[in-house]
């Protein structure tokens, strides 16, 4: 991928993706859900969910299927309505440490659409 990347830096994300990594990360998964429109997708590890219930059930299950720790290292800016979010987990799972590229899509104040893909596989 030939996104061009720059230090992560909150205050240049829009809120409503600041406040689903912030709830993510805390383990408020509600909080986390209601970043979400209702007809929202998530695409994870070759699986899709669709719709609130899927998306919650999903928030739910990937915070609690390993040991991790998450860190933010870098975000594109050039559209605010579909922010790249590169996040590095190191913990119990296979392979210990993976950087993903979170793309998010924004409409009307909710996530529209979060396709989460390993940065290794941009090539």
């Amino acid at each position: 991928m030939t996104d061009s990347y720059t230090a992560y830096d909150a205050a240049r994300l829009p809120s409503v993706v600041l406040a689903y990594l912030d709830a993510h990360d805390e383990g408020r998964y509600d909080d986390a859900k209601a970043t979400f429109a209702k007809d929202a997708t998530v695409i994870d590890d070759g699986k899709t969910y669709r719709g609130i219930d899927e998306i919650g059930a999903w928030i739910e299950r990937s915070a609690g299927e390993y040991e991790y720790t998450s860190t933010r290292i870098g975000q594109t800016e050039a559209d605010t309505t579909r922010p790249v979010v590169r996040i590095r987990l190191d913990g119990n799972f296979p392979g210990n440490t993976v950087t993903l590229r979170y793309c998010f899509e924004v409409d009307a104040g909710l996530i529209a659409r979060l396709t989460i893909g390993d940065v290794a596989a941009d090539g």
